[in-house]
């Protein structure tokens, strides 16, 4: 009888640590991919023409100034999804200076994303290349 808990055990054990150790792994992945997001909050700057400037906020919400040809803004919501590589930009606009964008999500490759660079690629467009404007040179909020 001894014989069969012994192995039965073992295994249940195993099992278990399995289990605990990506329970963990899940944890610290989790927390290097809020790492990585964080890189996203604050001000970039475009740096072609009509590309724009962003603010990411923490609270999960941007705002887009001076975008296009005949420069508008907009506002809304963000988040980087993660099923895919490269991860994707999600931005649903709820506010936009050009009525047909309110309500629109718009998904866009995150191409890079490290402290001083920030480079997107929507499906039918070239790569948007954004520079982090540093906190002093930041407009004011709300703008």
């Amino acid at each position: 009888m001894k014989t069969v808990i012994v192995p039965a055990a073992a295994v249940l054990l195993a099992g278990l640590a399995q289990a605990v150790l990506a329970e963990q792994s899940e944890k610290e992945r989790g927390k290097e991919l809020a790492a990585l997001e964080q890189k996203m909050l604050g001000v970039w700057k475009g740096q072609t023409p009509c590309a724009g400037n962003f603010r990411f906020r923490g609270d999960g919400t941007y705002e887009l100034t001076e975008y296009g040809p005949a420069p508008y803004d907009s506002a809304g919501g963000w988040k980087v999804r993660w099923d895919a590589l490269p991860p994707t930009l999600v931005l649903t606009c709820k506010t936009s200076e050009v009525e047909d964008e309110v309500g629109k999500t718009r998904e866009t490759k995150l191409i890079q994303l490290d402290d001083e660079t920030l480079a997107i690629k929507s499906a039918n467009a070239d790569v948007g290349r954004y520079a982090r404007v540093k906190k002093k040179d930041a407009p004011p909020k709300g703008n």
